[in-house]
């Protein structure tokens, strides 16, 4: 193996891999990051056996060939090299690969490529075939709204992971952790109405999250195939086990009606339960919401140190009324919303509240409250 390629579309590609790479591992091979260079590419492919990322970049392939290298020590390697043209080459018979630019040469030991893992299992997999397209921006700002509120222990419970549902012309994700749901649904263009319900692992997602803030897409292809998720674009594949079992039937648990709807202000509501929360007892988290007059009075206290208080103005108007929540929940729903003003929507003080923002009503999030 011998190319050349140039340090910032490398250094960017590695970036995209290498959070994916196990540093302690029971197989060595899986800290490490696959480099193919054939076909004038360098194609770079990491896993953890559950998730897996592969990215191209272009380069000068003088001889074909392939090689593992540390994940870690690569990407510290090329961060700091001069910003000249780059050269690998690789003597097979001891899996060293030397490294090159300008004054400055390395000679890092790798593991064979045939220990790595293999990702791809049938050709079909990377076809468009049977494959959704979906705008990128309008799966970002799915996930966006509802992977926050998955459950946050790490094995294979169902709600561990999020519920994603393609049918008709609408996209749909849903998350819940026992004690709050998000739901968000948005229009697509599904001209051959393909259908999917998967349950997709939350790391999935945010590592799709965190690669799309690194290379900017229009379009992912999405496809199910062989009980693993594939999300596909021009400049990176990233390849998931699904998580099996049944996601409970989270549209009974959204109330029908309201007996009462607040609007309040997201930002005022968001300062008022910071300052409250520097008094919150951290055993509980509770903070205590008082309905009345028009106002939204906000409550904490700790025995050891003291009680805090804050208010803001609604356009409450019914009897006195009182709940109270793990600020936490509310907290999250806030930083998540793209909206000046929601809806909060209540029928008791012992069930969940509805939070809708006023601009999109295909946005639903649910509060489990807690007993005063």
């Amino acid at each position: 193996m011998l190319f050349i390629t140039d340090k910032e579309s490398l250094l960017n590609k590695i970036k995209t891999v290498e959070k994916i790479t196990v540093m302690r591992g029971i197989q060595p091979v899986l800290a490490n990051i696959l480099f193919e260079a054939e076909d004038n590419k360098i194609k770079l492919s990491a896993t953890d056996l559950d998730l897996s990322i592969i990215t191209k970049t272009t380069a000068s392939v003088k001889e074909e060939g392939k090689i593992t290298l540390p994940a870690r020590k690569i990407f510290e390697i090329v961060s700091k090299l001069p910003d000249k043209p780059i050269e690998f080459s690789l003597n097979p018979d001891n899996n060293v690969v030397t490294i090159k630019c300008g004054n400055t040469k390395f000679d890092l030991i790798g593991i064979s490529a045939e220990e790595f893992p293999k990702i791809i299992q049938k050709e079909n997999e990377l076809t468009d075939e049977d494959s959704i397209s979906v705008e990128a921006d309008t799966l970002i700002k799915t996930i966006k709204n509802t992977a926050f509120a998955v459950a946050s222990f790490d094995n294979r419970n169902v709600i561990s992971g999020v519920f994603f549902k393609i049918e008709d012309d609408k996209i749909e994700m849903a998350a819940t952790d026992g004690n709050r749901l998000a739901k968000y649904s948005h229009k697509i263009a599904n001209a051959d109405n393909k259908t999917a319900k998967i349950v997709i692992p939350a790391k999935t997602l945010n590592e799709f999250m965190r690669v799309s803030s690194i290379i900017v897409e229009d379009k992912v292809k999405v496809k199910v195939v062989n009980s693993r998720l594939i999300l596909k674009t021009n400049s990176y594949m990233i390849i998931s086990k699904l998580v099996s079992g049944e996601y409970p039937q989270y549209n009974q648990l959204i109330p029908k009606e309201m007996s009462n709807t607040v609007k309040v202000d997201k930002n005022e509501l968001y300062g008022a339960i910071d300052r409250v929360s520097c008094l919150i007892n951290e055993r509980t988290n509770l903070i205590k919401f008082i309905l009345r007059d028009g106002k939204m009075y906000l409550k904490a206290d700790t025995p050891d140190s003291g009680t805090s208080e804050d208010v803001i103005e609604t356009d409450y108007t019914g009897d006195e009324f009182k709940i109270a929540f793990n600020y936490k929940l509310i907290f999250d729903f806030l930083k998540t919303i793209e909206c000046d003003k929601f809806t909060m929507g209540i029928n008791g003080s012992q069930s969940a509240a509805v939070f809708k923002p006023v601009s999109n009503e295909d946005y639903v999030y649910l509060a489990m409250p807690m007993k005063i």
